[in-house]
């Protein structure tokens, strides 16, 4: 009887356990169901995908992924290939899909609320630059060989760079001292008196950093150290935007000029005008008919021409008269921030007075958009514009920059930025790519330099520097990017550039010299210990030693 009972009844604990297991497959039915449904309404339809921010897809993900993943979606899937072209389940895809829109949505929205248009459209250049990597040439070292390779790469072509360098300097050491001699009293003069306003564009904080007085106020040190009266002074801009460095127009009565001094990097938007490193075409004449007031700022659209505005009395008169040249992307931007902003007074300006001349002065980033604005400008104010650049960057092509005959290029031996450019850095990396690849040629560098010989480079044998020359001629035919070199005229300071004598006597004195080289001496980055000293750069440093130089000229 209580065995039948017992097989008759269940307990309660075992009645709910079945009642969930039969909820459960009911469910699980249903969402099979529902799933099939929706699965079969996809297959029916043609997907339509969302391309709104594929232009961000360079920034959160990786480009290659992407192209792959494309690429799969819209190619037959053959049973050899199942493996490897399995398309994720749709379930997964849809949420990674919402969620990649989503964070690209609110990056968007970052962007709008705390990025001006300008700065946001330089960071974006800056990224599609760092995406587009090997498309300029650029070797990833440390991704296709060890680190130890890459070290010893590194020193054998610094002592391969170091042994021809030394040599060639000790061979036209003459040479360079008669091109010394050669250069105009008065021309030293004028790099001396121009340097001084090159500087002043860095306001009070530049002169503070001089050790000189006027604090806090940028207009009275522009007074106190150029000697102008406050009725010169034509505009004023002391704080720079992207793609818009700070920069001032004054009327310097003593050498009847206009001069429109330009600032040189010293705010994280400066930077950003300097890492927009590409090359860009641009024509050489901005539009005189869009000026902007003082109180404007220049806003540049996406769908603008890459070469710039074109004058519609240039189009419709002769084409032969249109000139385009190329040089840096982030000073070719900021050079027409500028133009639209001083154009006018400019022009209002020369005109008034013909024989007033335009001399635009900067350093650093002040003096590379000085000399595309000189290029800009060099057809509407012909014969009245000009240059002069202090420590100025890598600017224009190497093919086209001795062409720039109103530009003047003053740079010091060593400065680190005279030979660093998007250009020079791929080139360099394929040197060392090579050099990597090959260990039997790196080996046979380390042996034909020496172990301390390559210190002192006139101790190496006659033998051994033929082989240099020729393996440094091998390597430089591997190095063929598109570099950029400091533009126009160039002059180079050497000798004790930044250990200043302490007494004025005439041997000290003749430790500073300046004399003209041929734009090649900075088509290729040299590895040195201080190759990256930015003390070689400094402004200051520039005004003393032309000060000294032109005292003793």
């Amino acid at each position: 009887m209580e065995e039948h009972q017992c097989n008759g009844r269940q307990p309660a604990s075992i009645k709910s356990l079945d009642n969930r297991q039969a909820q459960k497959a009911v469910c699980n039915s249903i969402g099979r169901a529902v799933e099939n449904a929706v699965h079969q309404e996809y297959d029916d339809e043609i997907i339509q995908e969302d391309h709104a921010f594929d232009e961000l897809d360079t920034i959160i993900f990786d480009n290659d992924d992407t192209a792959t993943i494309s690429s799969l979606n819209h190619s037959a899937i053959s049973e050899d290939d199942i493996f490897t072209t399995t398309k994720p389940p749709r379930e997964a895809a849809s949420r990674k899909g919402w969620k990649r829109r989503s964070l690209r949505a609110w990056i968007r929205k970052i962007e709008h609320k705390f990025l001006s248009p300008e700065t946001a459209r330089a960071i974006n250049t800056i990224q599609k630059i760092l995406a587009a990597f090997p498309d300029y040439g650029v070797v990833d070292l440390f991704g296709l060989y060890s680190p130890k390779e890459v070290v010893l790469s590194i020193l054998a072509l610094s002592r391969l760079q170091h042994v021809i360098a030394t040599r060639s300097e000790n061979e036209h050491d003459e040479d360079d001292k008669k091109n010394e001699t050669t250069i105009d009293k008065h021309i030293i003069e004028e790099l001396a008196y121009y340097s001084i306003f090159a500087n002043v564009a860095y306001g009070w904080k530049g002169a503070a950093f001089c050790g000189r007085i006027p604090f806090g106020n940028n207009n009275r040190a522009l007074l106190s150290r150029t000697g102008i009266e406050q009725d010169d002074i034509l505009m004023t801009k002391w704080h720079s935007k992207t793609n818009r460095p700070a920069f001032f127009l004054v009327r310097d009565k003593e050498r009847n000029t206009i001069v429109l001094s330009i600032r040189g990097t010293l705010s994280p938007r400066d930077v950003l005008t300097d890492l927009c490193a590409s090359c860009e075409n641009f024509l050489v004449e901005d539009n005189p008919a869009e000026v902007l007031s003082a109180e404007e700022d220049p806003i540049i659209t996406d769908s603008e021409s890459s070469l710039g505005d074109i004058d519609d009395s240039i189009t419709s008169s002769d084409w032969g008269q249109i000139q385009f040249s190329r040089a840096h992307s982030g000073m070719v931007e900021a050079a027409r921030g500028v133009a639209r902003m001083t154009a006018k007074i400019i022009s209002d300006e020369l005109q008034l007075d013909p024989t007033l001349s335009l001399v635009i002065v900067g350093h650093s980033l002040g003096g590379g958009v000085a000399a595309v604005l000189a290029t800009m400008w060099k057809q509407r104010f012909e014969n009245r514009v000009r240059s002069i650049g202090f420590g100025n960057p890598c600017v224009f092509p190497l093919a086209i920059t001795s062409s720039c005959d109103n530009i003047v290029s003053v740079t010091g031996e060593g400065d680190p930025f005279a030979c660093f450019s998007l250009g020079h850095i791929a080139d360099l990396t394929k040197a060392l790519s090579k050099l990597c690849s090959d260990d039997g040629f790196r080996d046979e560098i380390m042996q034909h330099t020496g172990t301390t010989s390559w210190l002192k480079p006139e101790e190496i044998s006659e033998e051994d520097y033929v082989w240099c020359l020729n393996a440094m001629t091998f390597l430089r035919k591997q190095m063929n990017s598109e570099i950029l070199v400091p533009p126009g005229v160039i002059y180079v300071m050497s000798g004790s550039l930044f250990e200043f004598p302490t007494d004025e006597s005439e041997s000290s004195v003749k430790r500073y010299n300046i004399r003209t080289v041929d734009p090649t001496v900075f088509d290729e980055m040299r590895i040195s210990p201080r190759m990256f000293d930015v003390s070689r750069h400094v402004p200051a440093r520039y005004e003393t030693v032309l000060q000294r130089i032109a005292a003793s000229a």
